[in-house]
């Protein structure tokens, strides 16, 4: 899930330990989206994320 900030608060990105401080129309994905959009913190986007290198879904990919 996708999903853009529209109100300041903090949390930590997926995988990550230390909380960051998102401004609204910051863009977030993952499990921290998922949060912040049922705690109204955000609104989902629609939008499927990036599969780019450090995209969730890539992670545990077997090559």
């Amino acid at each position: 899930m996708n999903a853009r900030v529209i109100t300041p608060f903090y949390g930590a990105r997926d995988g990550e330990l230390y909380p960051t401080r998102f401004e609204p129309g910051d863009l977030i994905e993952g499990e921290l989206a998922e949060i912040a959009v049922r705690g109204r913190w955000a609104e989902e986007t629609g939008s499927e994320p990036a599969e780019g290198r450090n995209s969730p879904r890539r992670k545990g990919a077997i090559r």
